[in-house]
């Protein structure tokens, strides 16, 4: 797709923030927003991003938007410097909502996420404080909802009162929370079982994707045994985990998305009565 106009880009940026470009007064935001809409480049993703960054906040609040991005590049916009403007985004988050987008990163590129399955999990993580009289799943909820109104997430399905059902997460806003999360040590995310073996750090969250091979059952077993014995969240899409597994007595997350391609055969899953710290299990 081609660049957003110098037009379309002011109009985007200003009617993600305040509904409208004419309640704007020139003497106010319109130099500070030129020089940032120079930053973005015309990329929508950009322009969005910084925008919800933005909306409800003060003058000054613009000004260190505008020196922070003066930083880091202008012109023509490359990925890395569009990397670089999501992640001023992510850094502006509070603590429990920057804990609940890097959980995003467990799911595969454009996976469609339930919210009501979200906000199970992040509850059966202990993401979610308690707040007086509030259940924790619609504290949570809330939390979905703060993430969809700052475009960190994308919204897909909604409901007749407008309210959001699922979400997707952009492409470069999924490799800026796996690259967090691998720094920081908060999920893995592993597509070769082979791969396992070669991590030398404590695993806490493990989300397993299908690369294509064949793997066998007795090889998916053996390697996760060996390696993943203290994992409290598993997320596996399309590869096999034999029953052995659940041996695994500190998962409190389990998500098993079995493959067409296993036909009838039947899957024991009787191991999962001895998971006792077993918050949230989902399999399809």
């Amino acid at each position: 797709m081609k660049s957003l106009s110098a037009k379309d880009s002011k109009k985007l940026f200003f009617n993600r923030i305040f509904g409208s470009q004419e309640v704007i007064s020139p003497d106010t935001f319109e130099d500070i927003s030129a020089d940032i809409l120079k930053k973005c480049g015309g990329l929508p993703l950009a322009i969005i991003s910084i925008a919800s960054l933005l909306a409800g906040q003060p003058k000054t609040k613009w000004e260190y938007v505008r020196n922070s991005l003066a930083c880091m590049f202008e012109g023509n916009p490359t990925l890395e410097g569009m990397k670089q403007i999501l992640d001023l985004s992510y850094r502006d988050l509070p603590h429990h909502l920057k804990t609940c987008l890097l959980y995003l990163g467990m799911y595969p590129e454009d996976y469609i996420i339930e919210k009501q399955d979200l906000v199970r999990q992040w509850t059966a993580e202990g993401f979610v404080s308690k707040l007086h009289g509030l259940d924790m799943e619609d504290v949570a909820g809330s939390y979905f909802n703060e993430l969809i109104n700052r475009s960190m997430i994308q919204p897909v399905d909604t409901d007749c009162n407008d309210e959001v059902l699922s979400c997707r997460i952009h492409d470069i806003m999924l490799d800026l929370i796996r690259s967090r999360s691998a720094e920081e040590n908060f999920t893995a995310v592993i597509g070769d079982l082979q791969a396992i073996t070669e991590l030398h750090r404590k695993i806490r969250r493990v989300s397993l994707h299908n690369d294509g091979e064949d793997h066998s059952h007795s090889m998916a077993s053996t390697i996760i045994k060996k390696t993943l014995s203290k994992v409290r969240s598993l997320v596996s899409f399309g590869i096999y985990l034999e029953p052995s597994f659940f041996e695994f007595k500190y998962i409190r997350v389990l998500v098993l998305y079995f493959p067409g391609y296993w036909g009838d055969s039947r899957v024991d899953l009787a191991g999962i009565s001895g998971l006792l710290l077993l918050r949230y299990l989902k399999i399809v």
